[in-house]
């Protein structure tokens, strides 16, 4: 699981690569299968849930957001498609739900499960797919 702050190694599968031969040759770059990203790991609330940004030491590009289901390695550990197919379907059965009241005195419901998948009632969940909401009962969710 990554982590907020944390350094890692990832290894990306490359979207293009199946359409690597639409490309004229010398064209494209388009040549690898994988790409490998090193930075810190960073969850902002813009971000889908699936999603996960990495820092870069890059001025004009500071922050890269990749797809979760596009990650094949983090720092040399293959993660495997079955176990992860099976905690999208909820596979672990782990939910803790909690009403909470939002800011405005709005009470919200709101799921957090251990594979990762959330939901809450708030427009902001409904608009961005994440909430503070979610990542404070996932934080107390996970200690």
């Amino acid at each position: 699981m990554l982590k907020h702050g944390q350094w890692v190694r990832i290894k990306v599968k490359n979207g293009m690569y199946p359409y690597r031969d639409r490309y004229a040759p010398g064209v494209s770059s388009v040549s690898d299968e994988f790409n490998f990203y090193e930075g810190e790991v960073r969850f902002e609330k813009w971000f889908k849930p699936n999603e996960v940004g990495l820092t870069t030491d890059q001025p004009h590009f500071p922050m890269r957001v990749v797809r979760m289901e596009r990650i094949v390695e983090i720092n040399g550990v293959e993660r495997s498609e079955s176990s992860e197919q099976s905690l999208q379907a909820g596979g672990d059965g782990e939910v803790l739900k909690r009403t909470v009241r939002g800011s405005t005195g709005t009470l919200y419901e709101v799921e957090v499960g251990r594979s990762g998948r959330s939901s809450c009632t708030c427009p902001g969940h409904q608009f961005r797919g994440n909430c503070r909401h979610v990542k404070e009962l996932s934080e107390a969710f996970a200690a």
